[in-house]
């Protein structure tokens, strides 16, 4: 997928979600559900850091500028679904 950079985002093409790992949906999917950092870590038996550096990661690779964004780009490529 690639889309024209947006202002604010450092000039980052979102990506597919193929390009997330296993543990990034997982963090994705907390983050879906409400969750905080540190509640995701709890579910997923790591730390509140180690959340923060996925999340990072996952902006990244899908050009998001918020949560919401992410979750928004991870559901229309299929790294996580609405149930």
């Amino acid at each position: 997928m690639s889309r024209v950079s947006r202002p604010g985002i450092d000039g980052l093409v979102p990506r597919s979600a193929s390009v997330l790992t296993p543990r990034e949906c997982q963090v994705l999917d907390g983050i879906k559900e409400g969750y905080s950092n540190r509640m995701v870590g709890r579910v997923l038996g790591i730390s509140e850091r180690t959340v923060k550096v996925h999340l990072h990661s996952i902006f990244i690779k899908l050009g998001a500028a918020s949560r919401t964004e992410a979750v928004i780009e991870g559901i229309r490529n299929g790294c996580i679904s609405l149930h």
